[in-house]
């Protein structure tokens, strides 16, 4: 994803000082697997990419950084820090000393990993305000769809009684796969050769991802404080093919549908393969498509459907959120 967010910072280099006055300069690139770089006068994002997707090292497109990653989010002079490392499900993670470096030393924060939101957003989201920086992370939950921003901007005064939705790409693929007559590991398969398998495969195939999902929207729109661990989940891993191809054939769709609503003063989430009728408005959501079904006091039912993205759109959400924090909308 950091990849592609530098190819797509390369490609709209002119439209970003065209239309929105940004002329960004990269400072710094930190991976676990390519080297770390800096370069006050800005790293060669062109080379650095093509550096990368050959399986090489990046070293030579600045100086090297030799700190570990978090002193080094503090000492370099930057104004904006993107997070993008893996999810992992653990209330203490690396993510979280990433953004956390990055407001002691005054720098705004953009991330797509859910990890430290879906824990610590309370924390992080007072820590942004009190210090008046930004913190968006629009690329969390459904890739570039702009859900957050959405609701917490355009929707103000909406309460959100429920959701239901198709969150997670990977499952949903090799669902669709499984229907059309492959096996559960060719539809593994095709999601890896996409791009879009989590670092950890479980992370997709135990139901995880969408359970961070459902706990995200839940936590930040609904003003819950749910744990990924303590909500019902099942992932694809436990779907025997034979119901997937079952329920097509009696006219349904076997899909993984994340879920949340109020009960009382509480909110609750549940991620569950359900299946769904031709009636219902999840039911054409296929292959790597997603979508939320949200229920408010306001609109009743508002559907957003994202038709088979790619690690472009999530890309995207970093790019919007980026120009966001320009403009000074520092929060969704």
């Amino acid at each position: 994803m950091g990849r592609e967010f530098a190819r797509l910072l390369v490609e709209r280099r002119g439209a970003l000082a065209r239309d929105h006055g940004l002329e960004p300069a990269v400072v710094g690139i930190l991976t676990a697997h390519h080297g770390s770089v800096e370069s006050a006068s800005g790293v060669d994002l062109r080379k650095a990419v093509r550096a990368a997707a050959a399986g090489g090292s990046i070293e030579s497109c600045g100086r090297p950084v030799r700190d570990d990653s978090v002193e080094a989010i503090r000492r370099i002079r930057a104004d904006v820090v993107i997070e993008v490392t893996p999810l992992r499900i653990a209330a203490r993670q690396l993510a979280l000393d990433h953004i956390l470096a990055a407001f002691a030393a005054g720098k705004h924060v953009i991330t797509a990993n859910k990890g430290p939101v879906v824990y610590h957003y309370r924390r992080l989201a007072e820590i942004a305000r009190t210090k008046r920086l930004g913190f968006r992370f629009e690329g969390t939950v459904m890739d570039g769809a702009p859900v957050f921003s959405l609701f917490l901007e355009a929707m103000r005064g909406a309460r959100i009684e429920s959701f239901e939705g198709i969150l997670n790409s990977t499952s949903n693929l090799i669902l669709s796969e499984i229907e059309a007559g492959r096996t559960y590991e060719e539809g593994v398969a095709a999601a890896r050769a996409i791009g879009f398998l989590e670092t950890d495969p479980s992370m997709d195939l135990d139901g995880w991802d969408a359970t961070v999902k459902a706990c995200l929207l839940a936590n930040v729109l609904m003003g819950g404080s749910l744990r990924p661990e303590e909500v019902p989940r099942q992932g694809v891993s436990s779907v025997d093919p034979a119901g997937v191809r079952e329920a097509r054939t009696g006219g349904r769709r076997l899909a993984q549908v994340a879920r949340g609503w109020r009960e009382g003063r509480s909110v609750k989430a549940s991620v569950a393969i359900e299946a769904v009728a031709p009636d219902q408005p999840l039911f054409p959501i296929t292959g790597t498509s997603s979508s939320l079904l949200v229920r408010t006091d306001m609109l009743k039912e508002f559907q957003i459907v994202e038709r088979n993205p790619g690690l472009r759109q999530t890309a995207y959400a970093l790019y919007a959120d980026l120009i966001a924090i320009h403009e000074g909308r520092l929060a969704p």
